[in-house]
This record gives C-alpha cells, structure tokens and sequence, in this order.
C-alpha cells in the first residue's frame, strides 16, 4: 500500500480539497500518513492570494523535494496562475492545474479499483473533529487585485445531492460538524437557474442529522434575507465571515467589489435582526493603491461602528496580472505595516470585547483532539475557542461548558458544567 501525506497553502477551500482527496485514495486503498518522512507521495495544494502565498507555495514544494525521497505533486491556484513557475519546479508530470485535479486521483492512483476501508483519515497537523466540504468552486467577481478567477475560473455549483451524500457519508465517519465552503459561495446554485444557497442549506437541513452546520467565507453581496431566516434551525452556526475589505466606498470602487459601506452596514443590521448571537468576523485590505489617510480612517469606523467579533487583516501586495498592480498611488511599506497593526490591534479589542459579554453564560463545544498545554480545546457554535482542564477524553464529542475568562490569547477558558477547573490563569 503506498502511503500518502497532504499538505497546503491558503484557505478552507484548500483544505476542503485535500480532505475530498483524501477520503478518495482512501478508498482505492491507499494510506494517509501523518508525516512527511512516512509518506512515498506527497501532494502540495497550493495558493496564490497574496504574493507571500505564492512563495510559501514554492518553498513549500522546494522543502519536500530537498527533504524527503517522497515523489512531490504541486496542485492549485499557485499552479494555474504561474503555470511557468510549476512546470520549472515540478515538471509536467507532477504539475496539477486547477483545471487538472478532478483528474488527480485517476492519474496518480496504480489502480483504479474501489476498496472498502474503514481507515480513519490522518491529515497530521491539519487533522479535524470538523470536516471541511467543498460545495462550490471559481468566481464570477472580477476584482483588481485578485487572482482567483484566473486561478479557478468563473462558479460552478456542486449538486445539493452529492453534497448530501457527503455530508451523510461524514456523519457516519463520526463527524460532527461540516463547514461548508467555496470560492464564492454565496453563488451557488446560479449555474443551476433558480436555486440559490437557501435552497441548499434547507436541503441540507432536511436530509441529514449531523449536528452542526457552518459557513465559511461569504461576500456581503451574496446575503439575503432569505439566507438569514435559515438560522432559525439552531443546527447552522451563528457565525458568519463576511469580507468587507475596506470601509471607504472610493476604495471599494477601486478595488470593484460590488456595493458600498452603506449597504454593507445595512447588511450587518438585517443579520443580527435575524440569528439571535451570532458573531460576525471579516478581512480586511490595507494599503491598497489610492488609499489615503481619509479612506483609511472610513475603514477604522466601519470596523468601530459594526458588531465584529474580529477578523483578519492583510497588507495589500500587487500580484501580476491584476489590474490593480498597474494603478497609480501605491502604498509605501512603512504605511502598509503601520496600518497593519492599526486594524489588528482594533480586531483584538472587539474580540475581547465581544468575549467579555459572554463571561459566565454556558455554550456547547466541540473539541478537537489536540491539547494546549495542560489545557483540552474545542470551538463554540459562535466560533470563539475554548481551553479546559479535564482527564475526561475529550476528543470529537459536544459537552456544555460555562465560559468562565479569557486568557492572554483571547481564548475563554471554561469548566464543563458540574466539573471545577484551574483558575490561575483567567482574567475577565
């Protein structure tokens, strides 16, 4: 049996990916190995967001090749966007397009018959009680400093009856939570006429048991009220991440992502009206050519004025081939950084803030297998991380436990209910 070791640059998509990849050679009898050092095959899905994406992707597939006498297979939006670059480094045969890998199996397995197993899949580091689940693919927006639709190409939506079945085959694989994921995701369906991703959340809902369902990434555009009133089933997770990149509507033109701050603010109020707790983190852009100190302060107050619970935030860099690495009135570095750290420090403080209001109230947690410290972690519905001291094994089940600090990390530290836990270490 050969053996097999994934890793990745990049997003939940990304990750989705190599976990279908996966569950695929597992069932043509191969073994996923936790260690590259174990592994005769290793495959790299890679990323070309941002241009440190782009050479972590590289490096990723140069450490492979110079470290282990595994046969390294680079796959991905790196791969496609940088064609050149793969087919130097790779070669043709171990060079995988985005167009390419629904043929990744087929052409990397000796055998193309269907074994049983019962393997318990072993992503190593990226190993999850959750699953990640891709259920669209590709772009149909066009904006100036991104590559994805040249990397992926234009949506295309997965039928909601493979997604079901998957969904279902994950459950009875002893998973308890599915994040369902895309590029674009809030275009499912748009390819098939006139189902959208209501539809398929109400589907989803209705033909499987597995008892927590989550979104991943969803552009502002893509949210209607219709998608709200789907969270009266408490089975879907009151967390949304919803990118908003800039707070300044000049910026946003610039950038051409449909809409503006007005309708982004008016969006926030609509889903709060709707999903009683949930919790709203988003990413942010700075530096990007054009903004000035006025646009970057309409950032800050959307970012001040909005119910967040954090987010990310990233320094624009020109990634050839955009429309945006062409513009005038580029960002110097120093400004980047110093606006960098600005948003982050902000995002930590609405975290804490948003933390503090949930101190003593009790949330369900689902823990992962790992362990910090002396310490058991796991994530509410809400997607705030939760520490515990406890002997009890706790991998992969749901236990209620009451929110009782946060640590220097912004991570609550709980008890589960009816158990006592180490508080040396809490603040409130």
């Amino acid at each position: 049996m050969r053996s097999i070791y994934f890793d990745m640059v990049g997003c939940r998509l990304n990750q989705a990916e190599i976990e279908a990849f996966a569950r695929e050679f597992c069932a043509r009898g191969y073994k996923i190995v936790s260690k590259p050092t174990a592994a005769d095959l290793i495959i790299v899905n890679t990323c070309c967001v941002t241009l440190k994406a782009a050479a972590d992707s590289r490096k990723m597939v140069r450490h492979y090749q110079n470290t282990t006498s595994a046969r390294v297979i680079g796959m991905g939006c790196w791969n496609s966007a940088f064609p050149d670059q793969g087919w130097e480094i790779l070669g043709m045969a171990n060079h995988f397009s985005n167009e390419q890998k629904d043929q990744l199996v087929e052409t990397l397995a000796e055998s193309c018959s269907i074994h049983k197993t019962d393997q318990k899949l072993n992503l190593g580091r990226r190993n999850r009680t959750r699953a990640f689940l891709k259920v669209q693919d590709g772009c149909n927006n066009a904006c100036s400093y991104c590559l994805t639709q040249i990397a992926r190409g234009r949506s295309r939506s997965i039928s909601a009856q493979s997604i079901v079945e998957t969904i279902n085959s994950l459950e009875q694989a002893g998973i308890n939570e599915v994040i369902l994921t895309g590029v674009q995701i809030g275009s499912w369906g748009k390819d098939f006429g006139g189902e959208r991703l209501n539809d398929l959340l109400e589907y989803i809902l209705k033909h499987t048991n597995i008892p927590r369902i989550r979104l991943s990434s969803i552009e502002p555009w893509d949210i209607t009220e219709s998608l709200a009133k789907c969270w009266k089933n408490k089975r879907l997770c009151p967390h949304m991440h919803i990118p908003i990149q800039s707070g300044s509507d000049n910026i946003l033109r610039s950038m051409r992502r449909p809409g503006n701050s007005s309708e982004i603010r008016e969006v926030f109020r609509m889903l709060l009206k709707h999903i009683a707790g949930l919790a709203i983190t988003t990413d942010i852009i700075v530096g990007f050519p054009g903004e000035t100190e006025e646009s970057f302060r309409e950032t800050l107050d959307l970012i001040e004025s909005t119910t967040l619970s954090g987010g990310h935030v990233f320094k624009y860099s020109p990634m050839p081939g955009t429309a945006a690495a062409a513009f005038a009135h580029q960002v110097s570095e120093a400004v980047k950084k110093d606006r960098l750290k600005t948003v982050r420090a902000m995002f930590k403080t609405k975290r804490h803030e948003s933390m503090l209001k949930l101190i003593g109230s009790s949330a369900e947690v689902l823990f992962e297998g790992g362990r910090l410290g002396n310490y058991k972690e796991g994530y509410t519905p809400d997607f705030y991380r939760v520490k515990i001291s406890s002997r009890e094994t706790l991998e992969n089940s749901i236990k209620t436990a009451k929110l009782i600090g946060i640590d220097e990390e912004n991570n609550f530290l709980g008890e589960i209910c009816g158990n006592s836990v180490d508080n040396s270490q809490v603040s409130a």
